[in-house]
């Protein structure tokens, strides 16, 4: 699920408990419908049912709310939850600086696992892949 979706969503709802009367207006008619198919009930608009017009210069002020709004959202999509490193190897930050020499002693590990697997010894392939060092 989109991270930015679900914040906008949370936006929106934040919005609507604010203010419900956003939830009587035309575009949102299919929210109204489905939330009341659900068996909920939605609260009475505060106003009469605001006119097209309306609703239109209306429009930035929901706008300037949903900016609002989104200012409250948490910067971070970092979770609240705490992880459990226990267990967890910490990577090796030792910065050693590999030489030619490594190299060579590498290459010259990988061809022979290379030259053991094409004479069908397996664990021998097996052997030397594992002694060659990781990157």
């Amino acid at each position: 699920m989109d991270f930015c979706k679900v914040n906008e969503l949370w936006a929106f709802v934040k919005m609507c408990k604010q203010d419900p009367s956003v939830l009587h207006t035309q575009e949102m008619r299919f929210l109204r419908e489905w939330v009341e198919s659900m068996g909920s009930k939605i609260p009475p608009a505060a106003q009469k049912a605001k006119s097209e017009e309306n609703t239109k210069e209306e429009k930035p002020n929901s706008k300037k709310v949903e900016e609002d709004l989104k200012a409250d959202l948490p910067s971070s999509e970092e979770s609240d939850l705490e992880t459990d490193n226990e267990g967890v190897i910490e990577p090796d930050t030792d910065n050693a600086e590999i030489t030619e020499e490594m190299m060579d002693q590498a290459i010259d590990k990988k061809v022979a696992a290379i030259e053991a697997l094409h004479d069908s010894e397996l664990q021998k392939a097996t052997d030397l892949h594992s002694q060659m060092p990781s990157s």
